[in-house]
């Protein structure tokens, strides 16, 4: 779905943001991009719908290069982008007509449209606010509007830059449950750039972004085994796994591949009553 190819990035002040970057994302899957701040995340999450293009190199899309201006309309149509602040991304007074401004701009007929904005806010849970005002709303609420408005442009890939890093712990674990679910159900291949280690833990696959290369491909799970190795570029690994790993270095438990406080807890009770 995603291809990209030898690509290296540099801004108009000289500074290097990409370095030679190659990946595939296929269809249907669900990948978490991690790196430091100024590792590149950023920069590569703006190129998969064409907001940068590649210094060299080239990014495709279903079959489109972004480099091609009249492919852009459809690949924008394909691939949607939500980021960090969503009060950059609100553009009315009510939450419906905000969420109908991406299908209205796209030609969507008002019929058509009205459904979608509708479905759109039902995915996110957000249909009772549809006549609110959305600069009353708090920011995890925004978030979900900005996202209800890139889903009712019925995109086949959904890009989060950033895009809970606004937010307090419970706005980001829904806005997680709310990305989990649009991929399990409806399908969506979702690309999650993020600073948060513990927001990889469930995605198919992790990519580790460091001065603008790829050091680490795989599994939450392979990769947060190599937690010395994220340490030293300056990462780390969710607090379960932190303690898991201390558990382990003391000889209390061996909690297997436990990622999460509850896996954790649940390994932890059976290691001690085998003992």
């Amino acid at each position: 779905m995603l291809s990209v190819r030898n690509v290296s990035f540099s801004y108009e002040n000289g500074s290097h943001a990409l370095n030679d970057v190659s990946l595939e994302i296929e269809r249907g899957e669900f990948v978490c991009i991690i790196g430091h701040n100024g590792s590149g995340k950023s920069t590569l999450a703006k190129m998969f719908n064409g907001l940068l293009l590649p210094t060299s190199g080239s990014v495709i899309v279903d079959g489109m290069d972004t480099a091609d201006d009249e492919k852009m309309l459809d690949i924008r149509r394909l691939v949607g982008i939500v980021f960090q602040n969503p009060d950059n991304q609100i553009v009315t007074t009510v939450v419906r007509e905000d969420v109908a401004f991406g299908p209205e701009n796209l030609g969507v007929p008002t019929d058509e449209m009205i459904v979608r904005v509708d479905e759109a806010l039902a995915a996110v849970g957000m249909e009772s606010y549809a006549e609110s005002a959305p600069h009353m709303l708090s920011g995890g609420q925004k978030q979900r509007i900005a996202i209800a408005g890139m889903l009712a442009m019925e995109p086949q890939v959904l890009i989060l830059d950033e895009a809970t890093a606004m937010l307090d712990p419970m706005g980001r674990k829904d806005i997680l449950r709310i990305v989990r679910d649009l991929n399990k159900e409806k399908g969506i291949t979702v690309v999650m750039i993020t600073q948060y280690m513990e927001e990889a833990v469930g995605t198919d696959r992790m990519i580790v972004i460091n001065d603008g290369s790829i050091a680490m491909d795989g599994t939450p799970e392979a990769i947060f085994a190599r937690g010395d190795e994220l340490r030293a570029i300056g990462l780390d690994v969710p607090p379960a796994v932190e303690l898991r790993e201390l558990l382990k270095k003391r000889e209390i438990a061996d909690c297997g591949d436990a990622m999460t406080l509850e896996e954790l807890s649940s390994s932890l009770c059976r290691s001690l009553l085998k003992n």
